[in-house]
């Protein structure tokens, strides 16, 4: 990873999981190896893991046993810690995997995988929905609306209401909601799965598409100097700095305009067949209906 300090100790890792990966690999019953996290980012420090999957052909607790003690004597001899995850690839197969998952396994390193097994069910998992991509940008453009980023001039929103409320430090606390709406947003218009909260703004700095001034205006948002009305309207004007700068991507990405996002986040995430055509009636009745995860 590009611009991190402290002492790389890749080098170090990636023996002591080659060393690993060669001995269990000779197991009889392991169907693969995967390296995943630091191993695969080409960075690990004295905070890392050393990251490693791997997959049994069948259930063998003798063979977990062999494995982990392989692990634990390369550990001592390289002085690491290993996270080991150890799975029977027909299990793995059924299990239903979260963003958390996608995100890891589809930037997983397969070292080993002799009838390319591990490819196949990796592609199998990661074969998505044609839709997600813009159900993902609608769903976030229109939390967005009511959360900071409101269609028009003249429309409360959800943080502004907690100013009036006098609870400023809800209404701080609803602009860092939209901050993770906007930081999502920009992760589905890369087609890219949202990376685990603590590397989620490091790798958002290194996808393809980044709106104009994105890393600027993000610390601008991010940043509070203290619970009051004057820093809330500077980190809500950053905020809607980077939804402007943002919004023509949606457009080119999805093709709909701010009605018809409106529209589809009714039709396809709420389900509601019927579309109000009065811009104000179809904002009440997104209104009604309360926000589903975006998942």
């Amino acid at each position: 990873m590009v611009g991190l300090k402290g002492e790389n100790r890749i080098e170090v890792f990636r023996k002591a999981a080659e060393r690993m990966a060669s001995k269990i690999a000779a197991f009889e019953g392991v169907a693969g190896v995967v390296f995943l996290g630091g191993l695969v980012r080409g960075f690990a420090d004295r905070f890392s893991d050393l990251d490693m999957t791997v997959f049994l052909s069948r259930k063998d607790a003798g063979l977990v046993r062999r494995i982990r003690g392989v692990v634990s004597e390369e550990e001592k001899r390289f002085g690491v810690e290993t996270d080991l995850m150890i799975h029977v690839l027909s299990d793995f197969r059924r299990w239903r995997w979260d963003e958390a998952d996608r995100w890891e396994f589809s930037r997983a390193e397969i070292v080993y995988d002799p009838k390319g097994e591990i490819k196949r069910v990796f592609g199998e998992k990661l074969c998505l929905p044609r839709d997600l991509w813009v159900r993902r940008v609608v769903v976030c453009a229109e939390y967005l609306k009511w959360y900071a980023c409101p269609p028009r001039e003249g429309v409360g929103t959800v943080a502004e209401c907690w100013i009036e409320r006098g609870d400023l430090a809800s209404a701080h606390y609803c602009l860092s909601y939209a901050l993770e709406l906007l930081i999502r947003l920009v992760y589905a218009l890369n087609r890219e799965f949202l990376a685990p909260q603590k590397w989620r703004i490091r790798y958002s700095h290194n996808l393809k598409w980044l709106p104009e001034d994105y890393e600027m205006l993000v610390k601008e948002a991010m940043a509070i100097n203290s619970l009051s009305v004057r820093d809330f309207n500077r980190r809500l004007e950053a905020i809607r700095k980077l939804w402007s700068n943002t919004y023509p991507k949606i457009k080119e990405v999805t093709g709909l305009e701010r009605e018809q996002l409106s529209k589809y986040y009714i039709e396809k995430v709420l389900k509601q067949t019927i579309v109000p055509s009065n811009p104000q009636t179809l904002e009440r009745t997104i209104k009604k209906h309360q926000f589903k995860p975006d998942n």
